[in-house]
């Protein structure tokens, strides 16, 4: 059976890449996850413009083919919903019932943003870049139609692996995916990488756009007491993919394999617990590690002891960001990066035999997929940005 994106909410499309499946570094475009707040654009690519305007020297507008004259960058990132995980919580809590799913890895490539800005030429007092899209809709608090719409400080903007996408894994968008351009923004989640660009606007003052003020928000403590605060980077979050919850294994050894990202940071390490977190040993990482982007890991966990088992895996950054055991409560339905247990049943009349020879069949079928990534031609020169390439 072919494997497919598991629909959530089929109107406007919600659809979740099928982890369990995961056989490669990059998720191919048909299995990545779809998060889409409103109806996909109908978008006539000879008519659709690009406005940077604001608070800039020079107002422009790009058609669809003069970015694509533009110099290209190619960036290898994970892209993750906020609030991926959110049926898992404890207490419910509106929005989308996302599973493990509204994840996904791909190879972006398109125009940085900043050349963009640059031409256009910022005025001293921009303070932020406001991103709308071509979608439209309402919310249940927002009965009035709305484009959607995000912002980011400039520095980010300008970042040089901040890039205005036209391609994904080597093929245009689709759009599903936000043709004919999307916001990529890596490292950072999903809702920050707006899809169907129509503007771009230079701005003096905060952004409190309803995707920025209203949704898409958690709260901290500081020094003065509570706080809201829009969300921004990933952070470290890993997830035990095989074997699943509620699977029964054999005594003997069980390969345990899940995935594990950082946002704008590489994983350092992952670290798996086979008894509900009272110790944890350090698992294997195979195939490419860099910035913005998930590793693949595996444990080859030695079973004798019949009956249920509780297995946790949690990931550390290279600066030392180590995943949470627990959810935050301030963080409401969004930043779901708890280590959530898996509970596998051992059957003493079965055996188990996994073999370390498994983990170098996937580094070297990760590392052949990855070596075809950099030959692969596209119709521009690729520069591989700061490690996140291949």
């Amino acid at each position: 059976m072919t494997e497919q994106r598991k629909v959530v909410v089929p109107s406007p499309e919600n659809s979740e890449t099928p982890l369990a499946d995961a056989q490669s570094w990059v998720t191919p475009n048909r299995l990545f996850f779809v998060r889409n707040h409103f109806d996909v654009p109908h978008i006539d690519v000879d008519d659709w413009r690009l406005t940077v305007a604001g608070c800039v020297r020079r107002e422009l507008s790009f058609d669809y083919e003069q970015l694509k004259a533009f110099p290209q960058r190619s960036v290898f990132s994970t892209v993750e919903c906020a609030g991926n995980g959110r049926s898992f919580l404890a207490e419910k809590v509106a929005g989308v019932q996302w599973g493990a799913g509204a994840v996904g890895h791909a190879e972006w490539s398109g125009v940085p943003l900043k050349f963009l800005i640059q031409e256009a030429g910022l005025n001293d007092e921009t303070r932020e870049i406001v991103f709308t899209a071509a979608d439209v809709g309402t919310e249940h608090d927002h009965p009035a139609p709305m484009h959607f719409a995000r912002s980011m400080p400039v520095d980010k903007a300008l970042h040089a692996d901040t890039l205005l996408a036209l391609r994904m894994n080597g093929e245009p968008l689709d759009p599903l995916h936000g043709f004919p351009v999307r916001l990529l923004v890596p490292g950072w989640y999903g809702v920050a990488s707006v899809k169907w660009l129509t503007r771009i606007e230079a701005s003096a003052e905060a952004f409190h756009g309803y995707f920025q003020s209203v949704k898409y928000t958690v709260g901290r403590w500081t020094g003065r007491g509570h706080a809201d605060e829009s969300i921004g980077a990933m952070p470290v979050k890993s997830e035990i993919v095989r074997p699943r919850d509620g699977e029964s294994v054999g005594v003997g050894t069980t390969r345990i394999f899940g995935l594990a990202w950082a946002g704008e940071e590489a994983v350092e390490a992952v670290e798996v617990s086979t008894d509900g977190g009272e110790s944890w040993r350090r698992a294997e990482i195979v195939g490419p590690r860099a910035p913005y982007s998930w590793v693949a890991w595996e444990y080859l966990w030695e079973v004798v002891t019949p009956g249920d088992h509780r297995l946790l895996s949690r990931a550390i950054s290279e600066n030392g960001q180590v995943q949470p055991i627990r959810h935050d409560p301030l963080r409401g339905g969004y930043l779901i990066t708890f280590s959530r247990p898996t509970t596998v049943r051992v059957d003493p009349s079965r055996r188990s035999h996994a073999l370390a020879g498994d983990a170098a069949a996937l580094n070297q079928a990760m590392r052949d997929m990855a070596e075809e990534r950099s030959r692969f031609r596209l119709d521009v020169e690729m520069e591989f940005a700061h490690g996140a390439g291949i």
